[in-house]
């Protein structure tokens, strides 16, 4: 047991240290401007000639959102040292979003609201909604963003001018996440270790075909590559619609980078704790291909790499369990980073366990309902599995 302790944590190591020390150093800071020439200088040499800056269409669909629309739109609106043009489309809601987003256009001309009543066979809803909006899409980039978004004023235009100087086609931003209660925060860190280690963070620029990434509360990319292999066409009816579209830019020979923009977009996740648990019913399955194999592997995963460690290691006689010992003390450490990264600070590092048990609960839970249902629910509309399998984007 000696040496498979220790042979445990390297694996561990390996597999966790690279994208974590990544995580550290791909931040997003916000653009500095250009200071004026003298004392007597006007503000305005703050302000670039707008009209040399690439345009950017940033499009928002929403169902049902009336309660964050308002503020996620004027945050756009209020954005800087960028052409805007804001398409927010309005996907069959029930409330007051349609009107909200009407109201918001009639102050602003760069906003144009899109409202969708009819979904189309073989479409996602919120895809087809992207879909729609990108194709009278003007902008020479396209930016995909959520409905419940806080923006800073220069987070549009420090993304694009970091996508434009490093030459990317992709660029995913992470937002700070707005805090809640601690296990809320506990499982949203471990979220974002695992997303981390998953999309292999240090080799997202490089053309390793299983590191990519996109988030819905920021994907932007090229307009011209995106038209390219067909925008959303590919990923119709795929639920990791924002996960998709950078498997897709990867696999059609884009550069496409991941970066945290705590000082520049920020986000309530989910409301609560159990919000979190309900928010992955529709993703977690589909994140495992929809297989039940897969499901199991990850699990013997779990239970091996990170709960097994805590049992030997109370088991075993201290020098046996060494190598036990460090796997859990390198686990906190990785994830202590991810908590402090994702807003939840150093006092997460003890609720490690609390959190990966909560998102395996999380991940089980979708596979149940997925399969008891017989497919997913999502924004009041039922897709059968067997569609979802089918037209799955491998």
């Amino acid at each position: 047991m000696y040496w498979f302790g220790w042979c445990l944590f390297g694996f561990v190591a390996l597999w966790t240290i690279p994208p974590t020390i990544a995580s550290v150093f791909k931040q997003l800071r916000p653009l500095r401007l250009r200071e004026p020439a003298g004392p007597g200088a006007a503000q305005d040499s703050l302000r670039p000639d707008t009209r040399s800056l690439s345009l950017v269409t940033v499009i928002v669909p929403a169902k049902n959102e009336e309660a964050q629309i308002r503020t996620a739109l004027e945050t756009i609106l209020r954005s800087t040292h960028v052409r805007l043009e804001l398409i927010a489309v309005n996907d069959r809601s029930s409330d007051q979003t349609g009107a909200i987003m009407d109201d918001v256009a009639r102050g602003d001309d760069r906003l144009r609201v899109i409202h969708i009543s009819e979904l189309p066979e073989g479409w996602l809803g919120k895809n087809h909604a992207m879909h729609v909006a990108a194709q009278q899409a003007k902008g020479e980039w396209i930016l995909f963003t959520d409905g419940d978004v806080i923006y800073e004023p220069l987070a549009i235009a420090s993304a694009v001018d970091y996508s434009e100087r490093l030459k990317l086609q992709h660029l995913t931003l992470l937002p700070r996440m707005l805090p809640g209660r601690m296990i809320e925060n506990a499982t949203v860190a471990f979220f974002g270790l695992s997303f981390t280690i998953g999309m292999h963070l240090h080799l997202i620029r490089t053309a390793w075909p299983f590191s990519y990434a996109g988030v819905g509360a920021f994907n932007l990319i090229r307009a011209d590559f995106y038209r390219s292999f067909g925008g959303h066409t590919p990923i119709a009816m795929d639920v990791l619609d924002d996960v998709k579209l950078g498997k897709l830019v990867k696999r059609n020979g884009g550069v496409q980078d991941f970066l945290s923009a705590s000082d520049l977009l920020s986000i309530r996740w989910q409301p609560s704790f159990w919000g979190v648990i309900t928010g992955l019913e529709k993703n977690g399955f589909a994140a495992l291909s929809y297989s039940i194999r897969q499901l199991l592997l990850m699990t013997a995963v779990f239970v091996v790499m990170m709960i097994g460690p805590y049992f030997m290691a109370a088991a075993l006689p201290r020098e046996s369990a060494s190598g036990f010992i460090a796997t859990v003390l390198l686990w906190h450490s990785v994830y202590g980073i991810a908590s402090v990264l994702s807003g939840g600070g150093w006092r997460l590092i003890p609720w490690f366990p609390i959190g990966a048990i909560s998102l395996a609960f999380a991940f089980w839970r979708s596979a149940v309902i997925t399969l008891r249902q017989g497919g997913v629910r999502w924004r009041d509309s039922f897709y059968p599995l067997a569609q979802l399998r089918s037209r799955m984007y491998r």
